[in-house]
């Protein structure tokens, strides 16, 4: 096995491995009852905006 073949692979493996560990968090933070409210980074992130052309 190449090193890239490793690189590739080790890397599949830590994102499968990420998205098993956070799926039961997310499911968990969608089903709550409460209103988070603009704090929750989850919900309404913070992203940069564009300037607006005038």
């Amino acid at each position: 096995m190449s090193n890239l073949e490793y690189a590739i692979g080790m890397v599949l493996a830590l994102v499968s491995l990420a998205a098993v560990v956070v799926t039961p968090f997310l499911l968990t933070h969608s089903r709550t009852v409460h209103d988070h409210g603009p704090g929750c980074w989850w919900c309404h992130p913070r992203l940069p905006r564009r300037r607006q052309p005038r």
